[in-house]
């Protein structure tokens, strides 16, 4: 397995993570009443940020603790060369997170429509993210492993 294949599998298993327990945390305040009032959207959007930030800083975390775990393991040190393979490896796979994106966000404003609180719709979006970015990763993985 090359380096971008293991790195792809990282930032996968770490989004997985992530949105595992942001869901578990939106379920706990589902579950808790807290999208009853109206501040709901706002409670929806500070998650949201807080998801970011720490999405970032886990993914970065988790990248340099993999590389420490991996350069003990097998002795050798890594080296993130990359050729034009690899840029259209990157290309196809963020085509494959806008178009998977792009229909989340298109069927949460077709929820909005049909009358969806603003809140899950919110939620949806945050979905599709997630849905796009690890569609995305397992297409650069299938990529790879194709030999495109």
């Amino acid at each position: 397995m090359s380096n971008q294949e293991k790195n792809i599998c990282v930032s996968l298993i770490s989004a997985i993570i992530m949105f595992a327990l942001y869901g578990v945390y939106m379920f706990e305040m589902y579950q808790e009443g807290r999208f009853d009032g109206a501040d709901a959207s706002s409670l929806v959007g500070k998650s949201i940020f807080v998801l970011i930030g720490v999405s970032i800083v886990v993914s970065i975390i988790v990248q340099i603790l993999f590389s420490i775990i991996h350069s003990i393991a097998t002795k050798e040190c890594e080296h993130s060369i990359s050729d034009e393979r690899d840029k259209l490896i990157e290309l196809k796979g963020m085509q494959v997170f806008s178009s998977a994106f792009g229909i989340g966000f298109v069927g949460s404003m077709g929820a909005l429509a049909l009358g969806t609180a603003p809140y899950m719709v919110f939620c949806l979006i945050t979905f599709s993210m997630f849905v796009g970015s690890v569609v995305g990763d397992i297409a650069k993985l299938f990529f790879y492993h194709r030999g495109v």
